[in-house]
């Protein structure tokens, strides 16, 4: 997957690229405007060795990258998107809590039972509530996807993380 995704990045760079370079070439008024517009703005910005050692630095970076994330993803095990948190949390540690569903953050607060929480809203059938959170990374009426990155926790004072999936009908 990631290489496709590698693969079109580039593939729109070179299109980006040879779009500049066929804009000096032909005489299409709005596409020369905006070629001289970019080209007078990195020549007045950037150096050609600016330049080279950014693109050296990209080619290393693209390179390693894939590496890089792949290896984050397999030792990670599976990830646990059907479970907002990692059971195994230690006292004093944070994590990062997933949204276990896509849908609509229908509330954000906070309350004496349940500390700091959201809601999340999954189309008619259901809703989940993720109590006890650190800090809330969404706001509300914002769409998330599921495995999304919607809170952090730490453990506490022997508090534990609040979750609970709401069936609507």
């Amino acid at each position: 997957m990631w290489k496709s995704k590698l693969l079109k990045q580039a593939g729109i760079c070179i299109v980006i690229l040879l779009t500049f370079v066929v804009a000096q070439k032909v005489h299409i008024p709005q596409l020369n405007r905006g070629s001289e517009a970019v080209v007078a703005y990195l020549s007045q910005n950037y150096t050609t060795a600016d330049v080279m050692v950014f693109a050296k630095n990209s080619v290393k970076a693209a390179v390693q990258a894939p590496a890089a994330v792949t290896n984050a993803i397999l030792s990670a095990s599976e990830p646990k998107y059907g479970e907002p948190v990692d059971d195994s949390v230690k006292e004093g540690q944070t994590v990062c809590v997933y949204a276990v569903e896509a849908g609509t953050v229908s509330a954000v607060g906070e309350n004496e039972k349940i500390g700091k929480f959201l809601k999340i809203t999954h189309g008619e059938e259901s809703e989940s509530i993720y109590g006890n959170c650190a800090k809330i990374h969404v706001k509300e009426l914002e769409r998330v996807k599921k495995g999304q990155i919607i809170a952090s926790f730490k453990k506490e004072g022997g508090r534990e993380f609040y979750y609970a999936l709401k069936e609507l009908k």
